[in-house]
């Protein structure tokens, strides 16, 4: 089923990840990144159990983001919607929704890396006011470069602004 933002998007769940997610996790990530880093995203879990979670449509998990903290420094480890949902917004949805809980713990920033020639995601994440602040040269398995992109935490200002 080809989804788009002209068509009729089921209602979609965002939920923190459960292990029994583990699966489609893992398949989601190979569809989107032809790479496994699954073993890595259990390790996560275990330690950042509220910075992991899903998109779900009719019960089927279309997404995932997995966040950290390490130093009052957010990081968005990884960020994927399956290639049929993918331009329906999901994807800003997992975006919004990790901003959210790593600016609730506070951070400083949040940083992500972003392939290179992604153009689609690094719109996504300039329109959430990230701005590239640096390049990885072979970042990825396959020898493709990551631009480093950043925005700063939530001032306090706004934070008791937005309660």
């Amino acid at each position: 089923m080809k989804v788009n933002k002209r068509l009729y998007i089921p209602q979609v769940i965002i939920r923190q990840f459960s292990i029994n997610d583990f699966p489609e996790v893992r398949a989601l990530e190979l569809d989107a990144f032809n790479e496994d880093n699954s073993m890595y995203y259990i390790e996560l879990y275990q330690f950042f159990p509220d910075s992991f979670y899903v998109a779900t449509v009719n019960n089927k998990v279309v997404g995932f983001v997995v966040g950290l903290i390490v130093e009052r420094v957010g990081r968005i480890f990884s960020l994927a919607v399956l290639r049929d949902y993918r331009g329906s917004g999901i994807g800003k949805a997992l975006l919004e929704k990790i901003i959210d809980v790593l600016e609730k713990k506070e951070v400083k920033k949040i940083r992500l890396e972003v392939r290179e020639n992604n153009e689609v995601a690094k719109r996504l994440y300039k329109s959430m006011n990230f701005k590239e602040v640096g390049i990885i040269p072979y970042y990825y398995k396959d020898g493709g470069s990551a631009i480093v992109m950043e925005r700063e935490g939530l001032s306090w200002k706004n934070y008791s602004r937005n309660l």
